[in-house]
């Protein structure tokens, strides 16, 4: 059976990959929708992006070192020995409680069920989807989106924005700004909503203009002030406290625990990166088959020390 390309759209299979990201968007399963929604659907686009990075020197200099942003956003150490106020210390603090997600373990589904290694592409474009996958945590912090069910919202505005430069009409209307737009109903009132979602997109399409999100040098900017990293990629931080606001809808409903704070999901979620804490890199693991990946997290919540996790996994 031929591979997929990135050359040729599978709009069927977007559509498909959109409606299940819809139903529940702040799950594991609606998570892995959203690097299908893209590469089914854009990936001319990503092709594009991946030229105008080959001609930009900060781009052009990552395909050709190839830092894995992700070893850094990993690295809690790191992260945590930072100076006070700079961006890698306010990742590390923000990941930094009990119902936080690693970056992994969202990052890493985009090889889940073999769909990312089912393309042929260039190094240059497995390189780029790669690093994006990372951002989006990234973009929480130097944003002030908060990672609740209004910041999700906003920052699906700012990041579509900031990433790929998209249009806000063709946005509003992709699945992604559906969701924030009709299935989310913050108590500050739709008018108001509306315009904050506006207002996001904005302050998305300003960055791209300054330096698209892709082409900056993340591992650079963590040990640097945040103030001066939002100054210096031209990001207007949102300073509003979106925890206050109530949000009686359906999604809302879903999202009242944290995101599946108290879900079979997040169960799922720590025992995953209990077999990343082992030693398994977090790549190898979600190209594991579903049987063998159940069977892994069944030793790691068995008290598996981690040499025999990671026997598991290679065998």
């Amino acid at each position: 059976m031929p591979k997929r390309t990135l050359e040729k759209r599978d709009i069927p299979g977007s559509l498909l990959a959109g409606a299940r990201w819809l139903m529940n968007p702040v799950s594991e399963g609606g998570a892995k929708q959203v690097p299908r929604i893209k590469m089914l659907a854009g990936g001319p686009e990503i092709l594009a992006d991946v030229e105008r990075m080959r001609v930009h020197p900060t781009g052009r200099r990552l395909l050709a070192e190839r830092p894995d942003l992700g070893v850094s956003l990993s690295d809690t150490a790191a992260l945590k020995a930072m100076p006070a106020g700079s961006l890698g210390r306010a990742f590390f603090d923000s990941m930094d409680n009990p119902y936080g997600v690693p970056g992994y373990l969202l990052a890493g589904l985009i090889y889940r069920d073999g769909f990312f290694d089912s393309f042929e592409m260039s190094d240059d474009a497995r390189y780029y989807l790669e690093r994006a996958r990372w951002m989006h945590d990234l973009f929480h912090v130097v944003t002030g989106y908060a990672p609740n069910l209004s910041g999700e919202g906003l920052l699906i505005y700012f990041q579509h924005a900031y990433l790929y430069g998209v249009s806000y009409s063709k946005l509003a209307w992709s699945p992604f700004g559906i969701g924030p737009r009709f299935f989310i109903h913050p108590s500050i009132g739709t008018k108001r909503w509306r315009a904050l979602l506006k207002e996001a997109h904005k302050n998305g399409l300003a960055a791209h203009a300054v330096c698209p999100a892709i082409f900056v040098d993340w591992e650079a900017l963590l040990p640097q002030p945040l103030e001066a990293v939002r100054a210096q990629l031209g990001i207007v931080p949102f300073l509003e406290d979106t925890s206050r606001w109530l949000d009686k809808s359906w999604l809302g409903k879903q999202a009242s625990d944290g995101f599946g704070a108290q879900s079979r999901g997040v169960t799922s979620a720590k025992l995953a990166r209990r077999v990343i804490e082992a030693g398994v890199d977090y790549r190898d693991f979600y190209r594991l088959s579903p049987a063998k990946a159940r069977a892994v997290m069944t030793l790691a919540a068995n008290g598996a020390s981690d040499q025999d996790i990671r026997i598991a996994t290679a065998t």
